[in-house]
């Protein structure tokens, strides 16, 4: 999809160089950074392998039933 955005002369040419710096598009370069935006401020947007090797997540306690006090479950195939 094209964008059209209006920058001050002198953010879009130092933008432009930290796009060259990085062997980016201007365009591709905004992108990232507009990428990284939205995942900063999404987090439950992240993927379960993203979630699972998350800090946060790892320092969790989930609790599990106990198994040992369940009932046997009858498993029926077809």
């Amino acid at each position: 999809m094209n964008v059209t955005l209006k920058l001050p002369d002198d953010l879009c040419n130092e933008v432009r160089h930290r796009a060259v710096a990085q062997s980016k598009s201007l365009s591709q370069w905004v992108a990232d950074l507009l990428q990284q935006e939205v995942a900063r401020n999404h987090p439950e947007r992240k993927s379960l392998l993203e979630r699972l090797g998350d800090p946060a997540t790892a320092a969790r306690d989930f609790e599990l039933p106990d198994r040992q006090q369940e009932k046997e479950r009858p498993v029926a195939f077809p």
